[in-house]
């Protein structure tokens, strides 16, 4: 593959953060209710958010404690941790929209100067071409050994891209799916999807992506550093690398898809000595990966920059679809950053009562509206009925959920044909009913 040509644009970062909307009256009424009252199980000492206190999955308990103890949870992860983990509670618990918000209160917006300059170089392309990125990747993966693709741990969306990938990188020849997010602990589950996966796989679209990976074939690799939180990040991700390359040494005809975090992927030195997995690896291994970005052209980007670049970008080219931008048969670098070999341009996500529409993953799921059977409910859930006969709710993924209430009063989910047990919890995260259901 010829290297993705570079657009030039300004790399510059200013002032002024941004004004936002208004929260969703849910959010407003969980701030409330963590600030105002003791949350069930609730342990003030932790210096970290938990999802599961007293042993059981509990999606509200990290927002209760991010909203009860702001101020030590910032002086302990800094403000920008703060929001991280504030966006990636929302995403759990399937407010998209709240976790896209909140990651761009961080944010430092580019000056006047630089916004015109980006909507100016923006204006001025011409002669691009899109192509789907799922074929253009599928085309490309006869040529690879090894495929890798990052995520932004806040946006579910990513794993819904990298979700539909997987039938057809199958098909040319990957039997393994390696994911930084799988436990490198003794009890995980490689063989179906539990608590114990991994902490990301009980975000629900994560956990979709485990269970159509293993409904395909894939053989999961967790090859993630047991002592990363006292390693250095050179450190973590050359472990990462030997991990990975293991895999390759005992199967050599191995080929693997390997989803990791950010900038594990990069092929380049990111700074300060840092060498990321997906530069160890190379060098390592001899084996050149085919690695792809998917974080800086989507919703809200990583950075004030970036998003803007994004809007200007989206605003000029009708984006319906994962794409990749080329000009004759080249792919285009249009955020120019030359750690990776592709950019995936994602569509703007559009919304259906207040729910991302590629929740549908691609036509697998479709869009099922619920009615609470008791007025206190706050939220709802979705559990595949096969998997409440194995473990309780609290030890299992769900496979949609969300508080968000629509304008009549009922709640929208995305789900896959089958038998589900639906749970209606109050805002004490306090199970106060139960609905089974077939979706046809």
């Amino acid at each position: 593959m010829n290297a993705p040509k570079i657009i030039a644009l300004p790399l510059l970062f200013f002032i002024c953060l941004q004004v936002f909307s208004q929260e969703i009256p849910e959010v407003e009424k969980l701030r409330d209710y963590a600030q105002q009252h003791m949350p069930r199980h609730y342990d003030s000492s932790l210096s970290y958010t938990n999802l599961m206190p007293g042993g059981n999955l509990n999606y509200l308990y990290p927002l209760y404690q991010l909203f009860k103890q702001e101020k030590k949870f910032r002086e302990i992860e800094t403000d920008n941790g703060y929001y991280d983990n504030i966006c990636q509670a929302f995403a759990f618990v399937g407010d998209y929209q709240s976790a896209l918000e909140y990651q761009q209160k961080k944010y430092e917006e580019p000056d006047a100067t630089t916004l015109r300059q980006i909507k100016k170089t923006v204006g001025e392309l011409k002669g691009l071409q899109f192509v789907d990125a799922r074929v253009y990747i599928s085309f490309l993966a006869q040529n690879y050994k090894v495929i890798m693709l990052n995520e932004a741990h806040d946006k579910p969306f990513h794993r819904a891209f990298a979700l539909s990938l997987l039938e057809n990188l199958y098909k040319k020849g990957f039997r393994y799916l390696a994911m930084e997010m799988l436990s490198n602990a003794g009890n995980q589950h490689l063989h179906m999807l539990t608590s114990a996966s991994g902490y990301y796989c009980n975000e629900p679209v994560a956990g979709e992506l485990v269970r159509r990976a293993l409904e395909i074939g894939f053989k999961l690799v967790p090859y993630e550093d047991s002592l990363g939180m006292v390693h250095t990040p050179s450190q973590r991700d050359s472990v990462q690398a030997r991990n990975i390359y293991k895999l390759i040494q005992k199967d050599p005809n191995a080929k693997i898809f390997v989803y990791a975090g950010y900038g594990h992927i990069a092929k380049k030195s990111l700074g300060d000595g840092y060498i990321p997995m997906g530069l160890a690896f190379k060098k390592l291994s001899g084996i050149d990966p085919l690695c792809i970005d998917q974080t800086d052209m989507t919703d809200a980007s990583e950075m004030g920059y970036g998003k803007a670049l994004y809007q200007a970008y989206t605003e000029k080219f009708l984006i319906n679809k994962s794409s990749i931008a080329m000009e004759g048969t080249d792919p285009v670098n249009i955020s120019n950053n030359q750690n990776y070999d592709l950019i995936v341009i994602h569509p703007p996500t559009k919304y259906r009562d207040g729910r991302p529409s590629w929740l549908d993953l691609g036509g697998l799921r479709q869009a099922v509206y619920i009615k609470p059977t008791v007025p206190e409910t706050f939220l709802v859930q979705a559990y595949y009925e096969s998997e409440t006969k194995k473990f309780g709710p609290g030890q299992i993924v769900p496979a949609d959920q969300t508080y968000i209430n629509t304008n009549k009063q009922n709640f929208l989910l995305y789900l896959r044909k089958g038998k589900y047990l639906i749970t209606f919890r109050d805002i004490t995260y306090r199970l106060i009913g139960k609905l089974t259901i077939e979706v046809n």
